[in-house]
């Protein structure tokens, strides 16, 4: 994935008008000053997916997926999807890998309150030739809350909704619409553009309200501000999910009568089919698509991609000479360190064959176990993120030390350096120039020491990838964490006490 610049100002995708002004951060200026100190032409400045960690863009749970600007240095700079609302002229340049491949972009919305009530976002695909691609949006709650529609020959686009005046995290979600093979030559493109709020007066009134708590903040009669805010809050929370709600029922309306859903099962049972293996017609699909959680679809349908997997894992020990007799129930674990065991096999030839072959689909028996275990989905997005930092350092301190390094046992330095470490390791993260793995995980690092200190004694959230391998099918086996999670994320959410108390919304998170 890269992206790159594009002069679009010409056109009526760029066209200008009174637009917010949105501070670039210190990156981000240097590497648009960079493109412009090089060549005029058009790609002199290219973002690629860093593909360095075990975040992927294929799980909607990676919270920052991020690009590698390259200078002429052979320097890297790393920016996020948020550049494209930055840098109206600059766009993405993705690939589905195959018709089943899904790409995920996270993103928050680059400017304030103030400015979300005058403001729009619209986000634009240009499709390869002959293809159909599906963009959908979705909110910080797992809501869906749009599709792009059709605008050119080639082309789609969405409009963030303005619905309220606090949701402002998302996820697009790029997916094959037709099922139909693609070329693996085909990118996709996608750019962003700031457009005039033209429904801004159904939150103007919380707008004025969030204005004038504001101003009055330090008056005497402060709270009477603030409780009309709150007031308001409330009052558009309401209005956020019949917006939600009414969209879906357009959204269905909309479709082809063939592909109306007219079933009695609920969207819950639906997923549960989907997840037991059930073929799922066109119109129980198109139902699901429309009014799933995001959080709930992708586990049904990491679950259906693990019995795919399960079938091709068959496949590959039969052709390896090991019959499933052989294997009357095995158990496959993959610990933090990235170490790989298999049990429950008394022939070691067979043990280690069967090790060998696990080893190779690692990396993707990880991504089936954080999609489908229980005590991974329920974590928040931050304890999410953290535990999946542990994961990704420990494999590569086991790697580059060749044994253990107990991430208790380091601390971070006067000079910055994490200290504790092994001279060679240590000499390998902050000696080696120019490398993005390197990089990556001496920041990674870092955060977790610092993560380590705020959290006190409760533990470092360490868990294993664990599956049941019985009659031809793997299971995942949820072994939880090693640590007291609810008490870790007590630890990581806290904050000081706001004596201004607004009301936050009482949905569910899941971005």
């Amino acid at each position: 994935m890269e992206v790159y610049s594009t002069n679009q100002q010409s056109s009526t995708w760029g066209a200008a008008f009174n637009k917010p002004l949105i501070l670039l951060t210190p990156q981000e200026g240097a590497a648009l000053l960079e493109r412009k100190m090089q060549q005029k032409s058009m790609g002199n400045m290219t973002l690629q997916e860093n593909n360095s960690t075990l975040a992927t863009n294929n799980s909607y749970r990676n919270q920052n997926t991020i690009y590698e600007v390259s200078g002429k240095d052979n320097s890297s700079t790393f920016l996020d999807f948020r550049f494209l609302m930055r840098d109206e002229t600059s766009c993405l340049k993705g690939s589905l890998s195959d018709a089943g491949d899904v790409d995920f972009y996270n993103f928050s919305i680059p400017y304030n309150r103030t400015l979300q009530n005058q403001f729009a976002i619209e986000i634009k695909m240009e499709m390869p030739e002959e293809s159909n691609y599906r963009m959908t949006l979705y909110d910080e709650y797992g809501n869906q809350v749009g599709e792009a529609q059709w605008e050119g020959k080639n082309y789609k686009t969405l409009t963030i909704p303005n619905w309220d005046t606090q949701t402002d995290k998302y996820s697009i979600k790029i997916e094959n619409e037709d099922g139909e093979e693609i070329s693996s030559e085909g990118y996709y493109k996608i750019s962003c553009r700031i457009t005039e709020n033209k429904e801004k007066e159904k939150t103007d009134a919380v707008h004025q309200a969030y204005c004038e708590w504001e101003l009055h903040k330090n008056d005497e009669n402060w709270q009477e501000y603030r409780d009309r805010y709150n007031s308001l809050l409330k009052e558009q929370e309401t209005a956020y999910a019949k917006e939600v709600e009414q969209l879906h029922q357009k959204q269905y309306e909309n479709l082809p009568a063939d592909k109306q859903y007219k079933g009695s099962a609920s969207v819950d049972e639906l997923l549960q089919d989907m997840a037991d293996g059930k073929e799922l017609s066109d119109s129980e699909l198109e139902y699901i698509k429309i009014f799933a959680n995001l959080k709930d679809y992708e586990k049904a349908k990491k679950k259906v991609e693990l019995k795919e997997f399960s079938e091709k894992f068959s496949k590959e020990l039969e052709n390896n000479g090991i019959s499933k007799e052989e294997l009357d129930e095995i158990h496959i674990k993959i610990e933090s360190n990235g170490k790989l065991t298999v049990s429950g096999i008394s022939d070691k030839n067979v043990q280690k064959r069967v090790e060998e072959l696990a080893g190779k689909h690692q990396e993707e028996l990880y991504q089936f176990y954080i999609g489908i275990a229980d005590s991974i989905e329920n974590l928040s997005s931050d304890v999410y993120e953290y535990a999946a930092q542990i994961q990704e350092v420990n494999r590569y301190l086991s790697a580059a030390s060749g044994g253990n390094i107990a991430l208790e046992d380091l601390y971070l330095r006067a000079d910055g350096r994490v200290g504790g470490l092994p001279e060679k390791v240590e000499k390998l993260l902050y000696e080696t120039k120019n490398n993005i793995k390197t990089e990556d995980i001496r920041d990674i690092l870092t955060d977790i020491v610092q993560n380590i200190s705020k959290s006190g004694n409760v533990g470092i959230p360490e868990f294993s990838s664990e599956f049941q391998f019985q009659n031809g099918t793997l299971s995942v086996v949820d072994g939880g964490f090693s640590v007291d999670m609810d008490m870790l994320s007590d630890h990581m959410t806290y904050k000081t006490a706001d004596k201004y108390d607004y009301y936050k919304y009482r949905f569910d998170r899941v971005l």
